[in-house]
């Protein structure tokens, strides 16, 4: 009985590191309401309450970088209060969202999920908010693709995959397959 309990409380204990990031794909930039890059829909925003939203690194080939290039919308109504970049970089005044430059005097490890970019909202109304958050390329970059960019840690820039849309909306339901009878009914065989 000790040793199921211990395997249970190591299982607890660990239980974070076992997760895995939502988007698979290597090398991705992304919008998620978490930091660990799992969470990008959220149904549960409480009027005149903050919530964090995260730019997240997620799946990283490069281990070490300076910061990243890249274009951030809101599209939606609500009010940012916060926002903390990497290396504690000050703004003397707040950057243009859409042309985010973001670089690091130091270059800084990479992990699975590596936020660089942390906001805080509010919904100032009653009711959910409909609001989507994604990253592009960046509005003022001069370098080449659609994507957005992620500085090295020498100072060169690589092209990487925009993650998915974040969304606030009424729910956040699991996606469906379409399923046969046939196939349900030998579930229970």
């Amino acid at each position: 009985m000790i040793r199921m309990l211990t395997i249970a409380f190591m299982l607890v204990m660990f239980s974070q590191a076992a997760f895995a990031v939502i988007d698979p794909r290597q090398d991705v930039l992304g919008v998620y309401f978490d930091e660990y890059g799992n969470q990008t829909c959220k149904d549960d925003v409480i009027p005149f309450t903050t919530f964090s939203v995260w730019i997240v690194y997620t799946n990283p080939t490069p281990t070490q970088i300076l910061g990243f290039e890249a274009g951030f919308y809101v599209y939606g109504t609500l009010t940012e209060t916060d926002f903390v970049g990497p290396c504690d970089i000050v703004w003397i005044s707040p950057p243009e969202l859409d042309n985010l430059y973001v670089t690091c005097a130091q270059p800084f490890l990479t992990a699975r999920a590596t936020p660089l970019l942390h906001f805080e909202y509010i919904h100032l109304a009653p009711g959910m908010p409909d609001v989507t958050f994604h990253l592009e390329k960046a509005r003022g970059s001069s370098l080449p693709g659609n994507n957005p960019y992620i500085i090295l840690a020498d100072g060169s820039s690589m092209e990487v995959q925009a993650g998915g849309p974040a969304d606030i909306c009424f729910t956040c339901a699991l996606p469906t397959e379409k399923m046969g009878w046939g196939t349900i009914k030998s579930l229970y065989r």
